[in-house]
């Protein structure tokens, strides 16, 4: 794996040819061989029910971000910045999501803002 702070690849990313990944770490260029995809293992029940609850909740935290008064609501509830509030609506819909496990409740289809909903 080759590194570098100073090439011409620096300010670039992504697949050369079938071969070749270029990975951006901070500032560092890392060019590195592309994953072999036959030999990674088949993903288990649980990690694909948990890639449809993330695909879920990203669904979810986005339909709050795209409305102006729904994301001004979920930002003053949440307390956090405007840069904070992705990362915070997926946290309380996995938090929802595994209260109504324990309460033998169904996985919710909304991510509640507030004490009322």
């Amino acid at each position: 794996m080759a590194s570098s702070t100073t090439s011409i690849l620096k300010d670039f990313s992504g697949k050369l040819g079938d071969q070749f990944v270029l990975k951006r770490y901070g500032n560092k260029t890392v060019i590195c061989m592309l994953p072999q995809r036959d030999k990674r293992k088949k993903r288990t029940e649980k990690q694909l029910q948990n890639n449809q609850l993330m695909a879920t909740a990203n669904d979810l935290a986005h339909d709050i971000i795209d409305d102006p008064a729904k994301r001004d609501a979920a930002q003053l509830f949440l307390n956090v910045t405007r840069n904070k509030l992705y990362t915070s609506l997926i946290q309380l819909y996995y938090q929802q999501v595994k209260q109504a496990k324990e309460n033998g409740q169904e996985i919710p289809k909304k991510i509640t803002i507030g004490p009322a909903g």
